[in-house]
């Protein structure tokens, strides 16, 4: 049967990816026997996330609104690419992933991973220490 989560009612999550703000509209904790995880982050203007990846799932992201520079892989052989409004994200699993915003204007994006019912069945793994 179909389920409708709508943002208001949710909470923010400041701890999972610090330092955005993540609302997980779709996971196991809102709807039964889920297998995929959906949500909402904001992240300030000029931020940068810790890179890191995750062991069970691929992730996909749509970004709404910013402009973010994704740093992709590891130290040794990084990729940097720009992506703004419209343009969609796909990180296959164990892929090392973090973003800069470049904008002067908080960042959204819609996220899902694939293939896990909860945050914590992603297995995320930090590569380096979180930002200041």
């Amino acid at each position: 049967m179909a389920t409708v989560i709508h943002l208001k009612d949710l909470a923010a999550n400041t701890t999972f990816e610090p330092p955005c703000n993540i609302s997980y509209g779709i996971s196991r904790e809102t709807v039964k026997n889920a297998s995929m995880v959906m949500g909402y982050t904001t992240s300030g203007a000029q931020i940068r996330n810790q890179r890191h990846y995750h062991i069970h799932c691929e992730v996909g992201q749509y970004r709404i609104n910013g402009r973010d520079r994704m740093l992709l892989g590891p130290d040794h052989d990084q990729e940097r690419i720009d992506v703004g409004p419209g343009d969609f994200v796909y990180i296959p699993k164990g892929e090392i992933h973090g973003t800069i915003n470049l904008s002067d204007q908080p960042g959204l994006a819609v996220f899902c991973y694939v293939g896990v019912g909860s945050v914590e069945d992603t297995q995320r793994i930090y590569v380096e220490p979180p930002m200041k």
